[in-house]
């Protein structure tokens, strides 16, 4: 027969377990998140010079002059960066170009969209009245065409600045999960391909 606790060993006991459990959890948790931190494909959200309202006052406004990008690689791989600007046009979404660089490894690559407008890698033949829209970046072996799938090991992680008169805000770049390999589905494979058609079109091949 196993002892009797004492009613002060039997809270010991109950909190220690109830410890242990959260200590497991917030593990697993930590790992899933690093995990979907990274991906070959990234999405974020650009502005430049935007104001935006849809609340009263009409005078009221959230005003963001320029979106700071920073792409990170979390390999020992070289890779070949590409990213593409999207905004809302009247037909409906519409592309206002791409940048390519190389994300050395272990590196990082930093663009502003104030820097990418004056180098015209954002048109404003393409887009001239867009202040917002969607930045969608991908990754692939520096050397290679473009992007394969499934992915091999190509990783990126990254995250956004937005500056605003007297301040700024910070939010990561939301990694498009990749799962053993494979796409989440087909959808995301055609996705990463039009990106780099699109680029290819606008930049000319990746080399």
């Amino acid at each position: 027969m196993f002892p009797k606790l004492s009613p002060a060993r039997t809270a010991l006991v109950r909190v220690a377990a109830i410890c242990a459990v959260a200590l497991s959890a917030a593990a697993g948790s930590a790992r899933v998140a690093t995990a979907q931190d990274s991906s070959p494909y990234l999405i974020g959200h650009w502005m430049l010079d935007d104001q935006f309202s849809d609340f009263k006052p009409p005078g009221s406004t959230i005003s963001t002059g320029n979106t700071e990008f920073v792409f990170l690689n979390p390999t020992n791989l070289v890779l070949t960066l590409e990213y593409a600007f999207f905004g809302v046009g009247a037909n409906g979404i519409t592309f206002c170009g791409c940048d390519r660089d190389t994300l050395s490894a272990n590196g990082r690559v930093r663009y502003t969209m104030l820097g990418e407008k004056q180098g015209g890698q954002f048109s404003t033949q393409l887009c001239p009245t867009q202040t917002d829209g969607t930045m969608k970046t991908i990754v692939f072996p520096k050397g290679h065409s473009g992007p394969t799938s499934p992915p091999g090991d190509e990783l990126q992680a990254g995250y956004q600045i937005d500056i605003f008169d007297g301040g700024r805000t910070v939010a990561p770049l939301l990694a498009v999960p990749i799962f053993n390999g494979m796409a989440i589905n087909a959808g995301v494979s055609g996705e990463v391909a039009a990106i780099h058609n699109a680029c290819v079109g606008f930049l000319g091949p990746a080399r």
